[in-house]
């Protein structure tokens, strides 16, 4: 299954990764930000299936992003990602509508789990 994706985080190389994490999973990345004002304006032009977003970021955090992009839909799947382990967070996160949190680093086996989850795929095997 094909699915959309954007990535907003304000560390490029998180960016780099992850795209190449789903390379071979059937997902389009349609763009990615660095903040959360940049990542809302992504949204709204893109309207993916999926967002990847950071919890801790410039000019507005990944709670309050969250919050807005709900706002508008509850059907795009939201996948929070950040280094912050802190129970109450990771259900703070939750309760406002992220469908899981993944804790920074994580393992490519890992990440593709989490995602998996919700767009079924099978990634190509190397040639």
């Amino acid at each position: 299954m094909s699915f959309r994706y954007i990535v907003i985080d304000d560390a490029p190389f998180v960016s780099e990764l992850i795209k190449n994490i789903l390379k071979d999973s059937g997902g389009l990345c349609v763009g990615a930000a660095v903040n959360g004002e940049e990542g809302f304006r992504l949204f709204q032009k893109t309207l993916p299936d999926l967002v990847i977003l950071d919890m801790v970021m410039p000019k507005e955090n990944g709670i309050e992003l969250a919050r807005k992009i709900r706002e508008i839909t509850h059907e795009v799947i939201i996948v929070a990602c950040s280094t912050l382990d802190d129970r109450n967070i990771i259900d703070n996160a939750k309760d406002i509508g992220c469908n899981e949190y993944v804790v920074k680093p994580f393992t490519k086996e890992g990440f593709l789990q989490v995602v998996e989850k919700h767009f079924k795929f099978k990634p190509e095997k190397a040639k």
